[in-house]
């Protein structure tokens, strides 16, 4: 991953007022989808700190599935450094993606979720605030971070629910390593719950065809019409496939 820094290593502060106008040039634009925590001065420098990053750092999606979650991780981690830097503190980056086109209000009370436009196409993120710097309960949640690392033939709105339904889902409870059977099972159980929650509000549910550890990509080596998740936890990295056409 590349330096999160900007400009010859200068946070977006130290930008020329020549470089400034260059960066309001090059056709990246962002919006607060939904403001969640944050206020109307946040909100500003969230726009601001991402156009300059994703200016900065282009989603690049000539090299397949690795080389987009890649670029879209450096200009994410760039907001963050960026925002560290403004603020003394960072969001938490919980999800990224291709902007689902809503709805957005999904991922939980409180979520600010940023989408960015760019050339190469339209892009989103989900932050929290963390505990000590937004005084959020967060009491009895497991730390997760779920991303879609292979869409497949879910829609879009397919992809929004079984990501929020993940994240709802690997919070309650972490995957347990302490043995191989407790690993399986737990896992087992965390993505049945994404699978019931599917069924209930679709009123069907996808085949799991595949879980374990995460894998590197590609990620279309399970069909192309694979539906691939992945889950980041204090526990390690998971992903699971699903088969939604069958």
């Amino acid at each position: 991953m590349k330096s999160p820094l900007l400009l010859s290593g200068h946070p977006r502060g130290y930008l020329s007022p020549a470089g400034e106008e260059f960066l309001s040039r090059k056709g990246v634009s962002a919006n607060c989808l939904i403001s969640g925590w944050a206020d109307d001065s946040q909100q500003a420098e969230l726009r601001k700190t991402s156009e300059d990053c994703f200016t900065w750092n282009p989603v690049d999606t000539s090299q397949g599935v690795g080389g987009l979650q890649g670029s879209l991780g450096d200009a994410t981690q760039c907001v963050l450094y960026n925002l560290n830097q403004k603020w003394g503190w960072q969001p938490e980056l919980v999800g990224s993606g291709s902007n689902s086109g809503g709805p957005y209000d999904t991922y939980g009370a409180g979520t600010t979720v940023i989408g960015v436009d760019t050339p190469s196409g339209k892009w989103q993120f989900i932050l929290k605030k963390p505990e000590g710097a937004g005084g959020g309960s967060g009491a009895g949640q497991v730390a997760v971070t779920v991303q879609s690392l292979h869409r497949g033939d879910a829609t879009p709105e397919q992809e929004t629910d079984i990501l929020h339904f993940a994240q709802e889902c690997f919070s309650k409870s972490d995957v347990d390593t302490s043995n191989l059977g407790n690993l399986q099972g737990s896992l087992g159980t965390n993505i049945g719950c994404v699978l019931q929650k599917c069924e209930d509000k679709w009123g069907w549910k996808p085949q799991n065809t595949q879980s374990g550890s995460l894998n590197a990509p590609p990620y279309d080596v399970y069909g192309l019409g694979a539906t691939v998740i992945g889950v980041d936890s204090p526990a390690g990295h998971w992903q699971f496939v699903l088969r939604l056409k069958f």
